[in-house]
């Protein structure tokens, strides 16, 4: 019998989205199998059809947000390196999009190491775009590291400021230094260097 794929990734997303929701009470690397196919309605067999254990799911939900990121945003940057409003209101978009998933995938037991995916993702998919050296790298944790913690901040207090206050943040950042410190434009950005 062949599986239909509408209902495969329904039951997928079922799984996905009731870890989540018991993330929200409990630390995500406590809750059992057994919770999530309680709530979700289904029997461990099904979970396991989808999911090699929690962590294979977590792993999943981190790369359906970083690839959906990167599949909307680096399209922009082969274009120009001059980055337009779309690249950033995409880029808001989709935090806004994944906005419940990221108040986990950010929380302070994961953020580390969801921050270190999304490094891999990026410096792979940018290969074209950025030169993969050891200062870039550091030049993108850097960047990551830094627009992250404050995105974990945005989705744990949003009244702290508003998304489109972050969204400027971000992209005075990477316009003024990111961009030009990994692309080697504007090597000395002296509205950086300003007193």
């Amino acid at each position: 019998m062949k599986k239909q794929p509408k209902i495969t990734d329904a039951t997928r997303e079922v799984f996905i989205t009731t870890c989540f929701q018991l993330a929200e009470v409990k630390n995500i690397y406590s809750i059992t199998i057994r919770e999530i196919t309680d709530l979700a309605g289904y029997n461990r067999t099904t979970f396991y059809r989808y999911f090699q254990d929690i962590f294979a799911l977590i792993e999943y939900a981190e790369d359906e947000f970083i690839n959906d990121l990167l599949d909307s945003i680096l399209p922009l940057l082969g274009e120009s390196n001059a980055l337009n409003d779309d690249f950033f209101r995409i880029y808001l978009s989709k935090f806004r999009e994944y906005k419940d998933r990221l108040h986990v995938l950010l929380s302070d037991q994961n953020r580390a190491h969801f921050i270190r995916r999304i490094q891999e993702k990026t410096l792979h998919r940018m290969n074209s775009t950025i030169a993969d050296t050891p200062k870039n790298k550091i030049v993108m944790n850097i960047y990551l590291t830094g627009i992250f913690s404050a995105l974990a901040a945005q989705v744990k207090n949003p009244k702290s400021i508003s998304d489109e206050e972050l969204l400027g943040i971000t992209r005075r950042l990477f316009t003024l230094w990111y961009w030009p410190e990994v692309t080697g434009e504007g090597k000395e950005d002296s509205t950086l260097n300003k007193k």
